[in-house]
């Protein structure tokens, strides 16, 4: 297990009291509350960049895809197929 370390916060009164209540709701500490509010805010956010890295690499494939076919011009691969199987 780590090492546990005390620290101080600065908070207005009613984030406090709200914090605490929300605690009490979950029956946390108000320690255990905030590590887990913490943790939480941190996996949301590892999440939304992994989604936001996924969605790029789409958009690149999507990209992609379009030069291929740009560049392929008329080309009719299903008849090119077609072709290369009646031959065999």
């Amino acid at each position: 297990m780590s090492k546990i370390r005390k620290i101080n916060i600065t908070l207005p009164e009613e984030e406090l009291r709200r914090i605490d209540d929300f605690a009490h709701k979950d029956s946390f500490s108000r320690s255990g509350f905030i590590r887990q509010a913490a943790r939480f805010y941190m996996e949301q956010t590892k999440q939304k960049e992994e989604e936001r890295k996924c969605y790029q690499r789409m958009q690149q494939a999507a990209l992609n895809i379009h030069k291929f076919r740009e560049k392929a011009g008329n080309w009719d691969g299903v008849a090119e197929i077609r072709k290369w199987r009646e031959t065999r």
